[in-house]
């Protein structure tokens, strides 16, 4: 019987020594992590959050690592302050993530629930009836009501930004937060339920170490993908400016052309040859030609400024089917719209500007005996909008490159429409889609559903 209480208290040691190392390890590793955001990166939001998160874990891991080395009281408070801000800084840092600026009011609501609870710890070595409450289970049932919340919500927030991501490797590099956020929980509610003889194994230090680990990977993608973004964002703004002042500079001497020729065919009047008026025209026309070339090189790398809001799509689409069924040569329009009246957040104008373009390319690839299908739906969280034709669809060659500017299957076209249709979209916060059918093109668009209600126009 000895024997077995003897074993029983060796391994219970060693269970405990292993633990404290996990401890000292992730106050290591954090304190690494520290160091390479100081070094590396900018200090933006998201990497000064990383940073709170790191010095948190910090204080929690060392302050119970020292009570296991020395059995100082001390420390097991000190620790407490590191515990108390987590729920709070991840929470902060989750939003700071996917949703820079926002959510501030809701932020400082954590910051101000959760500094109490750390603040507490300190204070109790000074105070008998703080101490009560913090060594009684009333500091850790209020963590826990904390603690819950938070994480869910940061967790919420974490998995519609993934199902949101524009890119796979975006959507990546979310994943190893969510993991890391889910890990921080579990692990850390297996320490809390202790007080309650829960029969489960404390894996707080052990979860830290792994945590800390698993998120440094999140971020540090995400530094590298900020900081390429970043340098090609710098590039492409010089290039756009430069571009746009070509574009402004040329449409001078055009006009200038464009009126001389205009003057010249009124001068000539009826006395002039046929051949003169017909090289008057010609010139006219190209000029015309290279106006609307311009126009859209210009609408294409100029900054567009775009106000999103909440909008009927359904109403959007119905105007600019109106105007289009006034303009000759258009096919029918057949609207089925979704009975749902879908709310989007995005711009009405630069919307009309897209659908214009979409159903002018479906009238270019259809008969004047065919018919346009315009489809809304509400798939959330996106609104949903199909433009399907019924020409000969695109060229399988050149289908992956549709969007890219100067692509066309059309001889006579220089490729901007859909190039631009492609850049209002993403600043609208959606996506856009072509593929080939039975029947012909359809090109999808998905927007974002709107959170706040419809304005009042």
């Amino acid at each position: 019987m000895e024997s077995a209480l003897e074993y029983s208290k060796y391994l219970m040691e060693i269970l405990h020594r292993i633990d404290a190392g996990f401890a000292l390890a992730a106050v290591l590793i954090n304190g690494a992590f520290i160091l390479m955001v100081l070094t590396r990166t900018s200090l933006t939001a998201v990497y000064v959050t990383f940073l709170f998160n790191c010095f948190a874990t910090i204080v929690w891991n060392f302050g119970d690592f020292m009570v296991m080395a020395t059995a100082d009281p001390f420390w097991f408070y000190f620790s407490l302050i590191g515990t108390g801000m987590i729920p709070a800084v991840m929470f902060h840092f989750v939003n700071a993530l996917v949703e820079p600026g926002k959510n501030r009011i809701w932020i400082g609501i954590a910051y101000v629930l959760c500094l109490p609870l750390a603040l507490s710890a300190p204070v109790a070595l000074m105070d008998a009836r703080v101490r009560a409450f913090v060594d009684g289970p009333l500091w850790n049932v209020l963590f826990i009501l904390l603690l819950f919340p938070l994480f869910s919500v940061s967790i919420g927030l974490l998995v519609r930004a993934i199902r949101r991501a524009t890119s796979r490797s975006e959507a990546n590099r979310l994943r190893y937060i969510l993991i890391a956020a889910c890990i921080a929980c579990f692990s850390g509610l297996t320490d809390l339920l202790q007080i309650f003889a829960a029969p489960v194994p404390p894996l707080g230090h052990l979860g830290s170490l792994i945590y800390s680990s698993v998120l440094a990977v999140g971020v540090f993608k995400h530094r590298t993908a900020y900081d390429l973004l970043a340098a090609m964002r710098t590039k492409l703004d010089l290039l756009n400016e430069l571009s746009a002042g070509v574009a402004h500079e040329l449409k001078n001497p055009l006009s200038s052309i464009q009126g001389a020729a205009r003057l010249l065919h009124a001068k000539a009047g009826d006395h002039a040859l046929g051949e003169t008026k017909q090289y008057l025209s010609i010139i006219s026309e190209e000029v015309e030609r290279l106006n609307g070339i311009v126009n859209n090189y210009g609408c294409l790398v100029r900054p567009t400024k775009i106000e999103r809001e909440p909008i009927l799509i359904n109403r959007v689409l119905e105007k600019t089917v109106m105007l289009m069924r006034a303009s000759e040569g258009t096919p029918r329009v057949e609207l089925n719209l979704s009975p749902e009246s879908p709310l989007c957040k995005a711009d009405a104008a630069t919307l009309k500007q897209i659908f214009i373009n979409l159903i002018k390319n479906a009238a270019e690839a259809c008969g004047p005996e065919d018919t346009i299908r315009i489809r809304s739906e509400l798939v959330s969280p996106w609104v949903r909008i199909t433009v399907h034709d019924s020409g000969n669809g695109v060229p399988s060659e050149i289908l992956p490159h549709i969007f890219e500017p100067f692509v066309s299957t059309k001889a006579n076209s220089m490729g901007l429409g859909l190039a631009i249709c492609r850049r209002l979209v993403d600043l609208n916060g959606g996506t856009i889609e072509a593929a080939n059918t039975a029947e012909g093109a359809c090109f999808t668009i998905h927007l974002p559903v709107a959170d706040a209600p419809l304005r009042s126009s």
